[in-house]
């Protein structure tokens, strides 16, 4: 189980309430329980001062000393004979050690001090008192018994405030986090569409300066990669009509030739050339980066290349799904596939395409089977290069030059897929496209 949010904004919003949560619970452990501080100073101060006012009084005015002492949270009393004390915890034998200093008695001294929580209900938020027990006795043996309610610590003001303190904060912290991720998510959907193939317009150099910085550069790194593209499209233009001008006179001269045997395998020389430069800069151009996204049905593109490959007499099947929408370029993905199935049915003989669409999040797969000899296992990869070609491959008879398939990986990486080639076991080769869902 993933206890870690993926998205940032939830990294930012737990880390928020952890912090949040952190710090109240120190708080609540540095808090504790027992008397607040001033109440406990206050209780002890009294206390202190009815054990000095009734040591300087009278034995006959003492009863009305103590009631006059008396309030509605404390009470005194003299008892004749030693009380029967509890024993003492440490918090409490520090509390004994305290009211002496104050009594101004020695650290030996007879006191016993005793607290409890007060054990009646209470309603959150609502004061909490304790009871505070003090023992002292006198010059003449008597003991003198206070009974006080100080105020306790209450921690109901921490278990309150984390929903306070959180509830303000979170909705700052996500228009916080919506603002900052905006631009890092248009980045992401703009590096996504690029690796597609697909032509953007710059990015809004917006957000923190952090961002700023890195939309900045990936504007300059666009606009840099398609003045590359454009100038290396225009140069290999420029060739190509270079090339086909001497190719051109040289057909002419061909022409000229009154031999058939000397004139019929030249021209057969001058042709190939002609195609291997159209296919090499029909290759370079790329001109699947031209062709705008739009929404298709995968279903039915399969379906349009097996059709025109049936018209073109070459035995394919095909089998696919119901509708498949998928934003592709067309021309392009259906370019890729007519080039496996071209292949498959040069060296296999036949082609059987099928279209699955998997559950959502997984790769679309189109597979393209043949019943040919296959292709060693170490040009697997190989074949994917431009103008390579296995030995047994290399007979002009079957015709080609060995661009179909780097055309096919082309295209089908500027969707952003792969294409694969494994050797089936009953013998034959199969291409595998995996499109991103």
């Amino acid at each position: 189980m993933r206890l870690v949010p993926r998205s940032l904004a939830g990294q930012l919003i737990g880390l928020l309430l952890l912090g949040i949560a952190a710090a109240h619970l120190i708080a609540i452990l540095i808090e504790g329980e027992g008397i607040l501080p001033q109440a406990r100073e206050y209780s002890l101060v009294r206390i202190a001062a009815a054990y000095r006012a009734v040591e300087a009084c009278a034995p006959d005015e003492t009863p009305a000393l103590l009631a006059a002492l008396e309030s509605s949270d404390a009470v005194y009393r003299l008892l004749p004979a030693p009380p029967e004390l509890r024993p003492m915890s440490a918090a409490d034998a520090e509390l004994a050690a305290e009211l002496a200093t104050f009594a101004g008695l020695p650290p030996a001294a007879a006191i016993h001090v005793y607290v409890q929580a007060d054990t009646e209900a209470y309603l959150p938020g609502s004061p909490r008192y304790g009871l505070l027990e003090a023992r002292l006795r006198l010059s003449d043996g008597r003991w003198l018994h206070a009974s006080l309610r100080p105020r306790l610590r209450s921690q109901w003001w921490l278990k309150f405030s984390v929903p306070v303190s959180v509830l303000p904060v979170l909705p700052l912290v996500l228009l916080f986090a919506w603002r900052i991720l905006r631009p890092t998510r248009a980045l992401a959907e703009a590096a996504e569409r690029i690796s597609r193939g697909e032509r953007i317009d710059p990015l809004p150099v917006t957000g923190p300066v952090e961002l700023r910085e890195a939309t900045a550069a990936f504007n300059t790194m666009h606009q840099r990669l398609t003045r590359f593209v454009a100038d290396r499209t225009a140069m290999l233009a420029a060739i190509g009509h270079d090339f086909r001008t001497p190719l051109t006179a040289l057909r002419l001269q061909v022409e000229l030739l009154e031999d058939e045997a000397v004139r019929a395998p030249m021209r057969r020389i001058i042709d190939d050339m002609r195609d291997m430069i159209d296919e090499t800069l029909r290759f370079a151009r790329d001109d699947s980066v031209r062709e705008p996204t739009q929404e298709a049905d995968l279903a039915e593109l399969v379906a349009h290349v097996g059709s025109r490959c049936l018209e073109l007499g070459q035995a394919v099947s095909w089998a696919v799904p119901g509708p498949v929408p998928y934003r592709c370029r067309p021309l392009a993905l259906g370019r890729a596939l007519a080039n496996l199935v071209d292949n498959a049915v040069r060296y296999g003989g036949t082609a059987r395409i099928r279209l699955d669409a998997p559950p959502a999040g997984d790769s679309l797969l189109i597979t393209v089977d043949d019943d040919g000899p296959g292709i060693p296992e170490d040009w697997l990869e190989r074949v994917f290069e431009p103008f390579a070609r296995p030995a047994p491959a290399r007979d002009m008879d079957t015709g080609g030059i060995g661009l179909g398939l780097a055309i096919a990986r082309s295209c089908i990486a500027a969707h952003g897929g792969e294409i694969h080639l494994a050797n089936r076991r009953e013998g034959g080769l199969t291409a595998t496209i995996a499109l991103p869902a």
